[in-house]
């Protein structure tokens, strides 16, 4: 394997974490919108989301199997195309039944399609011997940021047929281009001799402090913007301005993540990134005004940019001869808490109020930081 070829592959994982994003944020201005169509309270809407969590959570197991079968690269290939199809199914579901099978297939590829990034990114740095993990989820957040931006841009000027066919037909193309310049299957295919094993303790450890790093992450997506919407009374292309501000907060963080792992070490700089997370996340529950709670998400973002990857890292130098599977251990329980803690939220918001709940995402950063040690594996690279 030469270093050109890791280098393209470098940039395809580029691209291919930016249309990751892309899709997700273009599907963020639908949620208050599909919850308005469905008539939905906040607790049944809440486990109509729960369907995603299970389509993810089916898949994930699944690929780190597929991964040590036939490499991260076809199924990188497979599962984004998924995803693409996929996309329009909970925009344009009428009722709870369908909303709930069409986000179950769209979870699917969510999951195995973020699994398999990632296990091809493992691969990349071996070639490359230095990191890119946070460049590559930095590449995810301007994705995630710029999807919300003309997804809801899209959906103001020219309404929802008009913005699915324009964020497919840029995603879908991206995609299978892409993918032209994944390195060789063979790169981490049958590098172990069983598909399947239990997680470690280890990976337990990672996979829970994973879950709630992402927990926070999946809240803030499926709740801040009617979070806005009901606290500033505001459109929903204002509302979900919190969520794409939210992720180009990250996505600064995450450029910057490599560079600052490499000096600082992976825990003093996850400790001090959910600090930052906490303080922020409060800032932007509790303030008075639209713009104030919008630049408060920003700096919750900063701080939480950098907690997954490095995680997502940890996860798969536990398992080296099985990298994919080692991945998919972490990132099954992390995403359990991506798209599972939005409907917990929604249950705790049914209870309470949305803002009230909330603050459950300020308490999971300080958890966070109390147990930052755990991510040291990843300073093995």
């Amino acid at each position: 394997m030469t270093t050109t070829s890791a280098s393209k592959a470098r940039w395809a994982l580029v691209a291919t974490f930016l249309i990751h994003g892309i899709l997700l944020g273009a599907w963020v201005p639908h949620i208050p919108l599909a919850k308005d169509r469905l008539d939905a309270g906040p607790a049944v809407f809440g486990l109509a989301l729960l369907a995603m969590a299970g389509g993810a959570i089916f898949a994930m197991p699944l690929a780190g199997v597929l991964i040590n079968r036939f490499g991260s690269a076809k199924l990188i290939l497979a599962s984004g195309l998924l995803f693409c199809l996929s996309f329009p199914g909970p925009i344009l579901a009428q009722d709870l039944a369908s909303f709930v099978l069409a986000a179950l297939v769209m979870g699917a590829g969510i999951g195995s399609m973020d699994v398999a990034m990632n296990a091809h990114g493992l691969a990349v740095e071996r070639e490359l011997r230095r990191p890119i993990m946070s460049m590559l989820h930095g590449s995810f957040s301007v994705g995630g940021m710029a999807g919300t931006f003309l997804g809801a841009a899209l959906l103001e000027l020219e309404g929802v047929a008009a913005q699915i066919v324009i964020v497919i037909a840029i995603c879908l193309p991206a995609m299978l281009i892409a993918s032209r310049f994944f390195l060789s299957s063979t790169i981490d295919k049958g590098l172990s001799g069983t598909h399947f094993a239990w997680p470690t303790r280890a990976s337990v450890g990672l996979g829970l402090l994973c879950f709630l790093a992402l927990m926070i992450e999946g809240s803030i997506l499926d709740w801040a913007a009617i979070m806005m919407r009901e606290t500033y009374k505001v459109e929903a292309s204002i509302a979900a301005l919190g969520f794409g501000f939210y992720q180009g907060g990250m996505a600064v963080a995450r450029f910057s993540g490599d560079w600052i792992r490499q000096r600082a070490g992976a825990a003093p700089m996850v400790r001090t990134s959910a600090i930052i997370t906490g303080v922020g996340t409060a800032v932007a529950l509790t303030a008075p005004t639209p713009s104030i709670a919008i630049a408060a998400f920003v700096f919750a973002g900063l701080g939480l940019g950098n907690i997954a990857p490095v995680l997502f890292a940890g996860g798969g130098r536990l398992e080296p001869d099985a990298p994919g599977r080692g991945i998919a251990a972490v990132t099954t329980l992390g995403y359990m808490g991506f798209l599972c803690g939005p409907p917990l939220i929604g249950l705790a918001a049914q209870l309470t109020s949305l803002t009230t709940a909330l603050f459950i995402t300020v308490v999971a950063a300080l958890i966070i930081a109390v147990f930052a040690d755990k991510v040291k594996p990843a300073d093995s690279y």
